[in-house]
């Protein structure tokens, strides 16, 4: 009998031979794409081939690259897996090769020409997106050499970044510690939570102290590579001639610097929301004084039920009614065919994703254990799983990819649906309680954590780009001020705290982590809204997630009735932070 939680990976390709065959007929395609270089201002005619042809190769390399990456991460001792990923990114990168020199091409080609071929030549429409993004950008793109050195030299621009993942994740080893019975603990990244979870406050203390206090043996190192990967961006956006690195980040997240600001600056406004907060654990808690290692805790009883995945997913349906019976049917049709590999294996990959593949269906990865947590993953995934689904099935290969500022949006959308239908219909004061916690913690950690992260990215680059000095010490500094802003006089910072911005692997990717704050400000307002009952706003939702890349994802937001260069949606998230707690203050 099939096994509907295992992934088939023969939707993708039937054989192997089918596999090795597209991988052929990519190569013999780059071979014709090249003969266009030098060509595209020539006629519109060539524009659209090339492009014709660029579109059959990212198709097939969907697939390609999917159908390498999934078998290796479900099982990463494989070697034919192994090599099949190692294949396929070496083609994924021969193509980045071979095809870099079509936006410089168009980019030196005169504006008025480009826009006479995209007037006259109908054909060209299907590609309107791209080539508009590249009248935009133009004076961000440099020439056709430089592009093509830049592009040979791409897979070094993140060397600082790899050599700190081997850094944190192979070369530092954390010492054990003992809890009051004198049982060994481990301590590593993979254990912490578990560890500031304890009930135990001094394991709390000690796992904490220990873990950091071992990154801050090498703060020397760690702020060497941060500070030069900083140095990095400010040069490339410079270079590209942007005003900043962060310009240039939001610039290609589609955002703006004042979607920025006013995320940064209206949630500076309410902080006072997250000191209420502060307070409120510290009491919850029963604790004299509050400290960094004691903000994980769940102060209430949690209970150690599980539930099957066959329940789950009833659970996820019943919850995401509002969404119309189609949305429901077919995920419901999802769940029933495959697209989820759902178990823990050896040497399976941990964590949770979806991994879009166009032209077959999204593939998501579980480790299912039947936790709350891991029924809300069902709900998170599957509403990334959606949202590719629709999109894929009304936009080219080219347009379905949506932005990192819209990834975030329709899986939390499900998170908040899963937990509002939880919260209605539990008769349990006790789970309520549990449910009103878990929601609190995910809108502090995803609202305020990363809106808190992202104002040390932007005070860092900053400096940078003023050229001052930055050493660990400064670093640290920032780190710890900023700590002491967001959490209130409640919160006693600890002098390890001054490392703890060491552990946080996104600040190598250079200004990504408000794209967490603003997603779930977009998500809890259309959640919000949608169980209010707002008319029209269903299929206004299923449009926008039909939408994929086909528009700015400020103009896709808009067909929602989200601004977000407009406080209001970060006041509408920070008022239903706000309104959780103090319904979570009469529950208790």
């Amino acid at each position: 009998m099939e096994n509907k939680y295992e992934w088939k990976y023969t939707d993708i390709y039937k054989t192997k031979e089918d596999y090795k065959e597209d991988i052929k007929k990519v190569k013999e395609k780059l071979e014709e794409i090249v003969q266009y270089k030098g060509k595209l201002k020539d006629l519109s005619e060539n524009i659209y081939k090339c492009y014709k042809i660029y579109e059959e190769i990212v198709e097939m390399n969907c697939k390609i690259y999917a159908y390498g990456m999934l078998q290796y991460h479900k099982n990463m001792t494989d070697q034919e897996a192994i090599e099949l990923f190692k294949e396929a990114e070496e083609l994924d990168n021969k193509i980045d090769e071979k095809t870099a020199f079509m936006v410089p091409e168009l980019t030196d080609m005169d504006t008025n020409t480009l826009e006479k071929y995209m007037k006259e030549d109908k054909s060209l429409q299907r590609y309107s997106r791209r080539i508009n993004e590249i009248l935009e950008n133009k004076k961000h793109i440099l020439s056709k050499e430089i592009e093509e050195v830049l592009s040979k030299f791409s897979d070094t621009f993140n060397g600082c970044e790899n050599a700190y993942s081997v850094l944190t994740n192979a070369e530092i080893k954390f010492p054990s510690i003992k809890d009051s019975d004198g049982n060994e603990l481990e301590v590593n990244e993979a254990e912490y939570s578990k560890l500031l979870e304890n009930k135990d406050r001094e394991v709390r203390r000690k796992g904490a102290i220990t873990l950091v206090s071992e990154y801050g043996k090498y703060i020397n190192t760690i702020t060497e590579l941060y500070l030069n990967t900083v140095k990095q961006d400010t040069k490339i956006a410079k270079l590209r001639n942007y005003k900043s690195s962060l310009e240039k980040a939001v610039i290609d997240d589609e955002a703006t610097v004042k979607v920025y600001e006013t995320l940064l600056k209206t949630v500076n406004e309410h902080i006072g929301i997250n000191h209420e907060y502060t307070s409120l654990k510290k009491k919850l808690l029963n604790l004299p004084d509050i400290h960094m290692y004691d903000m994980s805790i769940n102060p209430f009883n949690q209970t150690d039920t599980t539930m099957d995945i066959e329940d789950a997913e009833e659970l996820v349906l019943k919850a995401l009614a509002p969404l119309g019976t189609e949305y429901v049917n077919k995920l419901k049709e999802a769940f029933n065919s495959n697209w989820m590999d759902a178990f823990q294996s050896q040497n399976k990959r941990g964590g949770a994703y979806n991994m879009p593949v166009y032209g077959v269906h999204p593939y998501v990865l579980l480790n299912y254990t039947g936790t709350n947590f891991d029924v809300s993953s069902i709900a998170h995934e599957f509403g990334h799983a959606m949202h590719s689904y629709y999109s894929d099935k009304n936009q080219n290969v080219l347009e379905h990819s949506y932005t990192l500022l819209l990834a975030e949006i329709a899986s939390t959308v499900n998170e908040i649906l899963l937990a509002q239908y939880r919260l209605e219909n539990s008769t349990d004061k006790q789970e309520k309680i549990a449910l009103l916690y878990d929601r609190i913690e995910t809108v502090k950690s995803t609202l305020f954590t990363q809106a808190m992260f992202a104002e040390f990215e932007q005070e860092v680059h900053s400096r940078i780009e003023n050229e001052k000095i930055l050493n660990a010490e400064k670093l640290g500094n920032i780190y710890v001020d900023l700590c002491k802003k967001y959490y209130g006089e409640d919160l006693i910072i600890d002098e390890y705290n001054k490392y703890n911005w060491t552990r946080i692997h996104h600040f190598f990717s250079c200004f990504y982590v408000y794209k967490y704050a603003t997603g779930i400000s977009c998500a809890i307002d259309i959640a919000s809204r949608i169980l209010a009952g707002e008319e029209g706003l269903v299929e206004k939702y299923i449009n926008m997630l039909k939408m994929g890349g086909s528009k700015k994802s400020l103009d896709i937001l808009k067909t929602v009735g989200i601004d977000l260069e407009d406080s209001r949606t970060y006041e509408n998230a920070l008022e239903f932070y706000k309104n959780d707690i103090e319904k979570l203050e009469e529950l208790i």
